[in-house]
């Protein structure tokens, strides 16, 4: 059965690698091609990054993470510059599952590690749930191959069985520890002859397999670090590094598993952390133990936090799930990571994961990268509008993106939060639930994002709490806003009456419903805003009635009839305009809360009457006028015909008062 897996492997191997040459064997030549043609000498300086790593053809590269922990920002961001690296430059990018540590193995950690790579747009082409022509991706059902290439070694002489037990190993390293010696074997077991170390393994004592390690390590050229190794291993003739590659339990060592998996597998390219640094020229000598050429090996900078201390995976703002549900778009994250550690030229960090295939590169910086979250937040908000902004070809994809990822988690916060807390939540639970609510969310989203204010979901809810419901008469009066003119002439100011905003705030009862809507309740209010800053020009001598002064005065009724629109529909607080916001809300809801505002204007009013002049017109009839100006589509004129005619305030306006 073993010698049936393996010879199954490298056949298929052969015939995938001559598979990949009939491909892709003009891709390299193109580029140098192209290179020739523009005058620039292929591996000279002038060729660009880009150039570069398509230069050398189709890459094969590899995730391989351990089901000991789930996904965070470092195994995210090894995954995503590997499967960069492959979609770039029209190779492959395989997932496999390195489970050989089985006592630390977290039961659902390689169920959410598959969750989390396809949320992030990461698709591997070979790997666990589809296969591909080298599986088994589980290092823990690809143990007869570990076996078999062990035995190899141990024929040719590069490896050797320790029959050393645990006390003894312990004792030698208290020993060395002590004396301030580095860890290392004193080759004890190395001196068995090859029939008593096979003796000794029929008769099943316990053993390890060493590597018989050189006294100096093969030096390599890493692509970011550049040459490494050709370091003296071997402090005395008692001190050796020999690592471990095959464990008691008969499973593999990482060294030995991840070498013989890479070679097997035709990885051409190995992205990993900077750790794996002073490792790599030991897996260097594995690869020449069995005679097999090296991938390339690229090993990225450590991710640091704000204090310079390797970021933890277990802190959860770095793990992926916590950010996830934290709401964190798909794209802004991978941009996100992207950028951590490597470089390019455009104008803008914000790239969407095919504006990163295509430019990928190998720019990737040396020192520790410092992890802050302030640039992702500035990515979700600059991502979430571009969907929004997205051109035709892009806006279904867009929509449904933020659907998904926007719309339906503030859903599902609301609807559980209503269960627990239902006086917050009145107006959003009658709203039907499931795609009444999705719509209703989407419209009241949408201008959020547009304001470059959206994050996350649950911010979204809690800055925006009178999208769910009215606010009550305490938060009105709490937040009345002033009724004044500001930067206006104090005797302009004389004739000034508040009743004027209440009759706009009452002129919103007589939009038909066919004409509530964003556009047409902008035009009202602009209408609005005219005819008070046309009556209050009246106030002027003719000679005084400048452009200069109808933009103040303009301006100035323009401040106040937003504000208490503001205050009347969402309490005063900041947020979208508006129109799109009653919009949303509906005629219903809207008249229902216009109707509380001018209640307690009304009562403001009526407390200051007895100080009050009377005055000649009252300004409301004015400012009631406006829906007929819209029908009759001349304002101008029926505001003459109201200065001439008064009319009876109940008939226009009896259903909102108190």
């Amino acid at each position: 059965m073993m010698k049936l897996l393996v010879s199954s492997v490298s056949r298929t191997k052969h015939s995938y690698d001559a598979f990949r040459k009939s491909r892709y064997a003009g891709v390299a030549n193109q580029v140098r091609t192209a290179v020739n043609k523009s005058g620039q000498r292929f591996g000279s300086n002038p060729i660009s990054f880009e150039q570069r790593l398509r230069a050398e053809g189709p890459a094969r590269t590899r995730f391989a993470p351990s089901p000991t922990g789930y996904l965070h920002l470092g195994s995210l961001r090894t995954a995503l510059f590997n499967y960069l690296i492959a979609k770039a430059t029209g190779g492959q990018f395989l997932l496999r599952i390195e489970d050989t540590d089985q006592s630390r193995t977290v039961a659902d950690a390689e169920r959410r590690l598959y969750e989390d790579l396809e949320w992030a747009g990461i698709e591997w082409d070979e790997g666990p749930k589809i296969g591909g022509p080298y599986g088994p991706y589980r290092q823990s059902e690809r143990l007869p191959l570990y076996r078999e290439y062990t035995e190899k070694l141990l024929e040719s002489g590069h490896a050797y069985r320790c029959f050393c037990a645990p006390t003894r190993l312990r004792e030698l390293a208290e020993l060395k520890k002590k004396h301030g010696i580095p860890p290392s074997y004193d080759r004890t077991c190395s001196h068995i002859s090859k029939e008593e170390s096979d003796d000794k393994a029929s008769k099943n004592d316990a053993y390890v397999v060493r590597l018989k390690a050189d006294s100096i390590y093969p030096q390599y050229k890493d692509l970011i670090f550049r040459k490494q190794g050709g370091v003296k291993i071997h402090k005395s003739d008692k001190e050796f590094d020999d690592p471990i590659l095959m464990k008691t339990d008969g499973f593999p060592t990482y060294h030995l598993a991840n070498v013989v998996d890479d070679h097997l597998m035709n990885i051409t390219h190995v992205v990993r952390g900077s750790e794996w640094l002073n490792s790599t020229p030991m897996h260097i000598a594995l690869y020449q133990a069995f005679g097999w050429q090296e991938p390339k090996f690229a090993h990225i900078s450590l991710l640091v936090d704000k204090d310079n201390q390797k970021l933890s995976k277990r802190v959860q703002s770095a793990n992926i799930r916590t950010l996830r549900e934290e709401g964190i778009l798909p794209e802004a994250l991978t941009n996100f990571v992207a950028l951590l550690g490597w470089s390019h030229d455009k104008k803008s960090d914000l790239l969407s994961m095919q504006e990163l295939i295509d430019i990928w590169s190998l720019r990737f910086t040396r020192g520790d990268t410092k992890v802050t979250f302030n640039k992702l937040w500035h990515l979700q908000k600059k991502h979430a509008l571009r969907y929004l902004e997205a051109p035709a070809y892009q806006r279904e994809a867009s929509l449904r993106t933020i659907i998904e990822h926007v719309v339906k988690p503030i859903v599902s916060r609301c609807d559980a939060a209503a269960i627990t807390s239902p006086e917050e939540y009145s107006f959003y639970t009658s709203i039907e639930k499931g795609l009444p609510r999705q719509k209703y969310i989407t419209k009241m989203v949408r201008p959020i994002i547009a304001s470059r204010q959206y994050a996350t979901p649950q911010e979204f809810i809690s800055k925006n709490p009178f999208f769910f419901t009215a606010p009550n008469r305490e938060r009105l009066e709490e937040h009345m806003p002033s009724m004044k003119l500001h930067e206006v002439p104090s005797v302009v100011l004389q004739d000034f009456s508040a009743l004027t905003v209440v009759g706009s705030l009452k002129a919103f009862t007589n939009v038909k419903n066919k004409d509530w809507n964003i556009v047409k309740l902008a035009e009202l209010r602009k209408d609005l805003i005219d005819v008070a800053a046309m009556t209050t020009m009246q106030s002027f001598k003719s000679g005084d009635r400048t452009p200069e002064w109808q933009l103040t005065i303009n301006k100035a009724w323009g401040r106040l009839i937003h504000a208490s629109l503001r205050w009347a529909i969402l309490g005063g607080m900041k947020g979208p305009d508006g129109s799109e916001v009653m919009s949303a809300l509906g005629k219903d809801e809207c008249l229902r809360r216009l109707a509380s505002a001018v209640e307690i204007l009304n009562e403001k009013n009526d407390s200051a009457k007895e100080n009050d002049a009377g005055g000649s017109l009252d300004n409301s009839m004015i400012a009631c006028a406006t829906m007929d100006a819209r029908a009759a589509g001349d304002v101008e004129k029926v505001m003459r015909e109201k200065l001439d005619t008064e009319k009876d305030e109940d008939e226009e306006f009896g259903s909102l008062d108190g």
